[in-house]
C-alpha cells in the first residue's frame, strides 16, 4: 500500500473488523496522526470489547495525543522505532520506512492476512510490552 492516506484508510478497514485485539506500534509523530485519523474506530472498538494497545514514544510534541486515549487504549512508552498494525493476531501491516524519512506519499505499508507471521510477532510485542512503561 504506497502513500501515507491509504495506508491510514487501510489500517480503518482491517481496525473495523477486528473482533478480539488490536495492536500498534508506532513513531510519536505517528501516535499524533493515528490519534487524528483512527480515533473514532478505536473509540468503536474499544465500545465493542476489542482490547487495544499501542505502544509509542512519549513526548511532550505528543502528550496530548497520549492523554486522549486515555480509556480507549492502553498506551505504553517504548523507544523501539517500529511501525505496524496487527489485528487479531491474524492481519499485519508493517511500514517499511522509519516515517521522518520518507515523504507521506512515498510512505509504504505491507499487509499481510497470515496467522502465522502475525502471531509470531504479536508474542514478541507481548514480551516487550511487560517492560514498556504505562501511561500515568
Amino acid at each position: 500500500i504506497k502513500g501515507r492516506h491509504n495506508i491510514y484508510n487501510h489500517f480503518d478497514t482491517i481496525l473495523k473488523d477486528a473482533e478480539k485485539s488490536v495492536v500498534i506500534m508506532t513513531t510519536a509523530q505517528g501516535l499524533v496522526r493515528k490519534v487524528e485519523g483512527l480515533k473514532q474506530t478505536l473509540e468503536k472498538l474499544k465500545k465493542k470489547g476489542v482490547n487495544v494497545r499501542i505502544a509509542a514514544p512519549f513526548t511532550k510534541d505528543n502528550a496530548t495525543a497520549v492523554k486522549s486515549l486515555k480509556g480507549i487504549a492502553e498506551v505504553r512508552h517504548t523507544d523501539t522505532n517500529a511501525r505496524f498494525c496487527i489485528v487479531d493476531g491474524k492481519q499485519l501491516a508493517f511500514m517499511t520506512h522509519n516515517d521522518e524519512a520518507v515523504h507521506p506519499s512515498n510512505d509504504i505499508s505491507i499487509w499481510v492476512n497470515t496467522p502465522f507471521f502475525a502471531s509470531a510477532l504479536q508474542g514478541m510485542f507481548d514480551e516487550q510490552w511487560k517492560g514498556m512503561k504505562p501511561l500515568k
